[in-house]
């Protein structure tokens, strides 16, 4: 039988009943296909941003100083529409808006 030790300030337990939404506000960034029980990285700092008419990954990562290819793989390239909510990483937007 294994142990599994974890360090509380880099890994999330995922509770149950938890929703991905519940989850990922807890951690500031996206998280795809978690379920209870799951052990979720903390992972580097990111900020959300609520996207504005006419904006794509393209416009947000120049606007952000990051690239598009980056901001894609952090938000599984989920589309992007007015009102969406798209996460930046930090150390590219100067600690966030």
């Amino acid at each position: 039988m294994f142990t599994l030790a974890t360090d509380n300030g880099k890994f999330l337990r995922v509770r149950r009943g938890a929703s991905q939404s519940e989850v990922e506000a807890q951690l500031l960034r996206p998280v795809y296909n978690v379920f209870a029980g799951a052990i979720v990285e903390r992972g580097e700092k990111l900020f959300v941003y609520t996207a504005k008419p006419l904006e794509n990954y393209k416009t947000i990562a120049k606007k952000f100083g990051a690239s598009e290819e980056e901001l894609k793989a952090v938000n599984f390239s989920r589309p992007v529409y007015p009102t969406c909510k798209i996460y930046v990483p930090c150390k590219n937007a100067g600690g966030g808006i």
